[in-house]
């Protein structure tokens, strides 16, 4: 995956391009060498959300598991 490509992507863009790169491979009227070259490029898409997606579920923990061990009532 080309790190230039995503270096200031967020994640909503991402999506929306990958979206649209799905559409036109489902229209079916690509040739066989665009098909190609937009499958991979959707692939690329698919990858960075995902990854995108991963780190921010292990945010999400790690801010669960300090929450957790904070308590709502201080015993002054």
């Amino acid at each position: 995956m080309s790190n230039n490509k995503f270096k200031d992507m967020d994640y909503e863009t991402a999506l929306k391009k990958l979206s649209s790169l799905i559409s036109e491979l489902e229209n079916g009227n690509l040739s066989f060498d665009d098909t190609l070259i937009t499958y991979k490029e959707a692939f690329e898409y698919y990858t960075f959300c995902s990854e995108y997606l991963k780190t921010a579920g292990e945010k999400i923990k790690e801010m669960n598991a300090k929450m957790s061990q904070i308590s709502p009532f201080s015993e002054d």
